[in-house]
């Protein structure tokens, strides 16, 4: 007999699907589980868009290695109603015209690069046109995924794409900037000291063994579809896990997504420290 009390109730007819129905759900990116520093910058953010003065909005700079987490946030944000409503989402990382750091952004908000604004040649990067289509639109925010790609660049571009920041974030078009990136992109903000102040700053550092991690943990677990309860907060499974993974968001999730489709290739039905040795190894390698 198959106990559901380890899943959260959205989860548990799950466990009627088939062995590769199942490893298909556990394999999907849409497993979000609450944890301190993302719900933090969430809430931080959502409040930045509240408020009513624009002549120089808040802005937020989230930094963190590669996996650390700042995709997942950003999800987060765009299936938040509230907030996807008033912002733009820019990634630096996609990019197949090769646009300029303005060009990127201004086309975001609304404008072709190259272009014009309500049928006028556009003559400067940021037209002051440009703030009332933000206005009609009702953005108040921009959030940019790999902010240090605008950074990494010669000096004198640099400063550009630092003075393109200032001007969105100024009057007349108030936007809250929200960029997310490594910490190039936080030290860079440093050579402006004007501009800098204004952004809130924030890590996403790696985990290491405490009860938010093991909170985390748990919360994976009730949504994973496994007929028996893995125990992932147990002291052992938390200590492999810091070891194995450095305590980095991404690599967590990988492996114990893997584990747990080994947990159902190999009939446990739940992960074991042998499972996760095994997604290690060989993260792909549960089916045979």
């Amino acid at each position: 007999m198959t106990h559901m009390e380890h899943l959260v109730p959205n989860r548990r007819s799950l466990l009627s699907l088939s062995d590769e129905a199942r490893i298909h759900e556990i394999q999907k990116d849409d497993i979000y589980i609450d944890s301190p520093a993302p719900m933090s910058v969430i809430s931080i953010l959502r409040n930045m868009l509240k408020t009513s003065d624009r002549v120089q909005a808040p802005c937020l700079i989230v930094t963190g290695e590669g996996g650390s987490g700042k995709t997942s946030v950003i999800r987060q944000i765009k299936a938040d109603r509230f907030m996807s409503e008033q912002l733009v989402f820019v990634a630096l990382n996609v990019n197949p015209y090769n646009l300029k750091f303005g060009e990127l952004l201004v086309e975001a908000l609304g404008v072709p690069p190259g272009g014009s604004v309500f049928g006028k040649p556009r003559k400067d990067l940021l037209p002051r046109e440009l703030a009332e289509l933000i206005k009609l639109r009702g953005i108040k925010g921009l959030v940019i995924d790999e902010l240090h790609d605008a950074m990494l660049v010669p000096r004198a571009e640099q400063q550009r794409n630092l003075s393109i920041l200032k001007g969105l974030s100024n009057s007349p078009y108030g936007l809250t900037v929200a960029g997310f990136g490594t910490s190039a992109a936080r030290n860079a903000l440093s050579y402006d000291y004007q501009l800098s102040r204004r952004f809130y700053k924030m890590e996403l550092v790696d985990w290491y063994e405490s009860e938010d991690f093991r909170s985390f943990l748990a919360g994976i677990e009730f949504n994973l579809p496994l007929r028996l309860p893995s125990s992932l907060d147990g002291p052992e499974i938390v200590s492999i896990l810091i070891e194995m993974t450095s305590g980095r968001m991404d690599d967590v999730i990988k492996i114990i997504k893997s584990a747990a489709c080994y947990a159902i290739c190999s009939g446990d039905e739940r992960i074991t420290l042998e499972n996760l040795r095994l997604a290690a190894a060989s993260p792909w390698g549960y089916e045979q």
